[in-house]
């Protein structure tokens, strides 16, 4: 609706849908004293229709709580939504139209603990379709002619989901213009992340990769660094010395053994068995 000199147009119409799908006979209808609704053709149509008008009280919106309450959390979604993801103000119409979708579909009423579609069409709705709204998407370009190697895909904005068919509502960031596809693959990222641009150099993607690990360490990593103290590294010193000696008289007893030559006084079942362990 772009003014509120549509609202009997729209409000005809809906009243008539409604009617033939469901069946059934709309019998009240309330609303505050608003000149979009309380002129001569809402009154035709009510008395067309058999249908009671009755108003709230001037200056008491608590009367009509739920319709009041469901416009500000339209609004403060809507507006949520918009500065999250950085886009312009002039899409806030497809931000309210996505709002008021997904809030019909994932809001539970409280005491019949179903939602809005739930009770209207009789069935449970699958929502896996669901998109963050803003996100970046790529639109299969099925319009224009293609050569052999024009891009196949162009990029655009994810603004909700279409009213009339099973399609998305992009905005096209190359013909500026808000289009309907089903041919549309999304790139959702987490609120705050930027999504990370492609780079087109590939003498800096050469240079990074060849860059060693221990070269990009950073100064907090380097400041992090434990220094042992001197007792630490006398100690490693000792065992450093202890382990050179022991190789050293392993090494030796293995040139003894291979020779044949031994001194008498090693001849003892201790020293072969030392000697058997440490011969391979």
């Amino acid at each position: 609706m772009r003014s509120k000199d549509c609202a009997y147009d729209v409000f005809s119409s809906f009243c008539t849908q409604i009617q033939s799908e469901k069946e059934m006979k709309i019998l009240k209808v309330r609303s505050d004293h608003g000149g979009e609704f309380e002129n001569e053709p809402f009154e035709s149509f009510y008395e067309k229709h058999g249908i009671i008008h009755e108003f709230s009280y001037p200056r008491t919106p608590q009367q009509i709580g739920v319709v009041e309450r469901k416009n500000r959390t339209l609004q403060e979604m809507a507006r949520t939504m918009i500065h999250e993801n950085n886009l312009a103000k002039h899409f806030w119409a497809e931000a309210v139209n996505t709002t008021c979708y997904i809030q019909n579909r994932i809001y539970i009423r409280p005491i019949l603990e179903k939602t809005a579609y739930e009770l209207f069409k009789g069935r449970r709705l699958n929502i896996s379709y669901f998109h963050q709204f803003g996100c970046t998407c790529y639109i299969l370009n099925t319009k224009l002619y293609l050569k052999k190697f024009d891009a196949k895909t162009q990029r655009g904005i994810f603004l909700g989901y279409s009213e009339r068919s099973k399609a998305y509502k992009v905005y096209n960031s190359e013909t500026l213009c808000v289009e309907e596809s089903m041919h549309v693959k999304f790139d959702d990222k987490e609120p705050g992340n930027e999504t990370p641009e492609q780079d087109e150099s590939f003498a800096d993607i050469h240079d990074s990769e060849d860059t060693p690990e221990h070269d990009q360490i950073s100064e907090s990593e380097d400041s992090q660094l434990v220094v042992p103290t001197p007792e630490a590294q006398e100690e490693v010193a000792t065992v450093n010395k202890k382990t050179l000696i022991t190789l050293k008289l392993l090494l030796q007893l293995q040139d003894w053994k291979q020779s044949g030559y031994f001194y008498p006084m090693c001849h003892t079942p201790i020293f072969d068995l030392f000697l058997f362990f440490f011969s391979f």
